[in-house]
C-alpha cells in the first residue's frame, strides 16, 4: 500500500528524505540540486540523489526551512511504535544519512511529520480505529530510541496512517464533546481498500491517550482494511476544500477526485464509493493533492 501527500516546494527549501526501509535512516538534500521536470516526466530515481542500500525506499518526504527549537518530527512504525524527535536534531547530516529511530525486526518506519507541540496528532489502524491527541502529550526522545507504544493493536492489525493537524486549524475539545453536529472543517478523509470512503468532522472525535485501544472511525467489513486517512479541509473563504485525492487500484485503474466532493458522514457511517473495483482489486495506493497542488496541475 502506498500512502502519499503532494504539495508544492520552494527551491531553496531543504528537503528531509526519511528512508526506513529495516533502519530508519534520515538523508537531506537541497531542493535546488532536484532536477526540475514537466509534469509527464518520469522524474530523477532518488538512487541518483541519495546514498540508499540495496532494497531501501523512501517512505517519507519532509520539507523544512530552518531548524527552530519549538518544531519535532513525529515519527510512526506499522507496528504502533511513535515518538518525538526534536527537529534540531537533524541540523547535520552527513550524505550517508543518520538513525532517526531504533526499529525491532520486522517492524518499519513509515510514516514522519512535522509539528509543533499545539498541534494535534490524529493516527489510524488498518481496523479503522482512530486516536486523536496533542503532540505536547509526547516525550521528546533521542535518535537512537525505539519510542512508546502508538495505539494497542489486536491481532492481525496494523497502522494505517497518521497526519498532524496544526493548531491555528483546530477548535478541538480537550476532554468533552459537543452534542451540536458540527460539519466544519478540518476532516478526517477515509479511504478503504474496497473503494469505499467518507469525511469525518475532527470534532466527531475527542482527545484521547496514546497506547490505547482510540475510538472507532470507521467500521469495516471483515474482509476489508483501511487503506488510507488523511487530514482534509484547507482553510478557504467557502470552507469548500480545494484538494483532491488520486487512488489506484491493483489492477492499474486510476481516479481522481476532489475532496469536497466526498460526503461527510459519522464515525459509524459505511461511507460512498469513491472507486468501482468489480475487477481491479482493492485500492493500492491513495494520495493527496494539496490544493496549491491541484492548482497548479489545472494551469499545466
Amino acid at each position: 500500500m502506498t500512502i502519499c501527500r503532494i504539495s508544492l516546494s520552494a527551491k531553496h527549501m531543504t528537503m528531509f528524505f526519511i528512508s526506513v526501509s529495516d533502519k530508519g535512516i534520515v538523508y537531506s538534500e537541497r531542493a535546488y540540486k532536484i532536477p526540475e521536470c514537466t509534469r509527464v516526466a518520469a522524474g530523477t530515481p532518488l538512487v541518483q540523489l541519495l546514498n540508499l542500500s540495496d532494497g531501501e525506499r523512501i517512505t517519507s518526504i519532509v520539507p523544512v526551512n530552518k531548524f527552530v527549537e519549538d518544531q519535532y518530527l513525529v515519527m510512526l512504525t506499522v507496528n504502533g511504535y511513535i515518538k518525538k524527535v526534536p527537529l534540531n536534531a537533524f541540523a547535520s547530516i552527513r550524505s550517508t544519512g543518520i538513525i532517526s529511530m531504533r526499529l525491532v525486526p520486522g517492524d518499519e518506519l513509515k510514516w514522519v511529520r512535522l509539528c509543533r507541540d499545539d498541534d494535534l496528532v490524529a493516527l489510524a489502524s488498518q481496523s479503522g480505529m482512530v486516536i486523536v491527541n496533542t503532540c505536547n502529550r509526547l516525550r521528546p526522545h533521542g535518535r537512537t530510541t525505539r519510542g512508546m507504544g502508538a495505539m494497542r493493536l489486536k491481532e492481525d492489525d496494523k497502522m494505517a496512517a497518521m497526519d498532524i493537524i496544526p493548531s491555528t486549524t483546530h477548535t478541538m475539545p480537550g476532554k468533552t464533546v459537543s452534542r451540536v453536529r458540527d460539519l466544519s472543517p478540518p476532516w478526517l478523509l477515509f479511504i478503504a481498500e474496497n473503494g469505499y470512503g467518507k469525511r469525518v468532522p475532527l470534532n466527531a472525535f475527542r482527545q484521547s491517550s496514546f497506547n490505547r485501544v482510540g475510538l472507532r472511525g470507521y467500521k469495516l467489513p471483515e474482509d476489508c482494511r483501511l487503506a488510507a486517512v488523511f487530514v482534509v479541509g484547507e482553510p478557504t473563504d467557502d470552507d469548500a476544500s480545494e484538494e483532491q485525492v488520486v487512488l489506484v487500484s491493483h489492477g492499474g485503474t486510476v481516479n481522481r477526485i476532489k475532496v469536497k466532493d466526498i460526503s461527510i458522514q459519522g464515525r459509524g457511517a459505511k461511507g460512498v464509493i469513491l472507486m468501482r473495483l468489480e475487477h481491479a482489486g482493492k485500492i493500492q495506493s491513495a494520495s493527496l493533492i494539496s490544493a496549491a497542488a491541484a492548482e497548479e496541475i489545472l494551469e499545466d
